[in-house]
């Protein structure tokens, strides 16, 4: 989220709509939270933690793309393409081709719908039980991530770890549910 913010600024990448939509959830929770709690300069460590958490949230769904290219697919021509790069230690040239190619890979360990509900659950639970705004920010921050590309992306794709076709209104079901528990979670987080 914020890290995509920061390359559109240094003109790295295009961003996409689903990075706006991440960012702008990610400044409008932090800004409501910053307007509750105004003259206890003490609580604003806990926004810093929180934004913090967020960054390393959005981040960890892009070491699943790594891991994909390194452990799970490597004889894939694009794959090979990125781990060349890497290896030659042109680490811009890998990650933007990484990110060209991110549609390719559909079998990514963390981007099913499977870990998406459960992180989803989880980030309601840590809301309404922890007091860390560090884990705060990294489960609503990675559930945000997984879920704004479901909505965006092809939803067929995210439900290869079930043994059968899911119907487009199954498809639209799951992610209603989803999106609830996802909703959940920012509202507490904003409390």
């Amino acid at each position: 989220m914020v890290y995509d913010g920061i390359l559109l600024v240094m003109g790295l990448k295009k961003i996409d709509s689903g990075v706006w939509l991440r960012i702008g959830m990610g400044l409008t929770v932090v800004f409501i939270r910053l307007m509750s709690r105004m003259g206890q300069m003490g609580l604003i460590w806990g926004e810093v933690w929180l934004v913090v958490g967020w960054v390393i949230g959005d981040l960890m769904s892009e070491i699943d793309q790594l891991f994909y290219v390194a452990m799970c697919n490597p004889q894939e021509l694009t794959c090979q393409r990125i781990r060349f790069e890497v290896s030659h230690r042109n680490f811009k040239n890998a990650w933007g081709l990484l990110q060209e190619t991110r549609f390719e890979r559909n079998r990514l360990p963390i981007h099913n719908v499977l870990t998406g509900v459960v992180v989803a659950v989880m980030g309601v639970w840590i809301v309404s039980s922890a007091g860390s705004a560090l884990a705060f920010g990294v489960v609503v921050g990675l559930g945000i991530k997984l879920f704004v590309e479901f909505l965006f992306g092809d939803k067929k794709n995210w439900f290869w770890v079930f043994a059968r076709e899911f119907t487009v209104g199954e498809v639209r079901v799951v992610g209603g549910i989803w999106g609830l528990l996802v909703l959940i979670s920012l509202i507490g987080l904003i409390r």
